[in-house]
């Protein structure tokens, strides 16, 4: 089923240090994804609260899904 392992081409470009998963290559999840890397057409999305945080690239007018860059929880 392709739902199940739809996250392989992407967890090369992930690390986690200390409970905190992040993207350390954003050009090549941009690439993957079908996506030139414009800052002017995305935007960076961070949500934190005293237990988590997210950071996401949503692009400017919302056609397309937001890029996850960052997830921590239970901090």
């Amino acid at each position: 089923m392709f739902y199940r392992g739809r996250h392989e081409e992407f967890k090369d470009f992930f690390s986690q240090e200390d409970g905190i998963v992040f993207c350390n290559d954003v050009c090549s999840v941009m690439e993957v994804v079908g996506h030139e890397r414009n800052p002017d057409k995305w935007r960076l999305f961070i949500d934190s609260s005293k237990v988590s945080l997210k950071v996401v690239l949503p692009r400017n007018g919302n056609k397309f899904p937001s890029v996850p860059l960052v997830h921590a929880a239970n901090m």
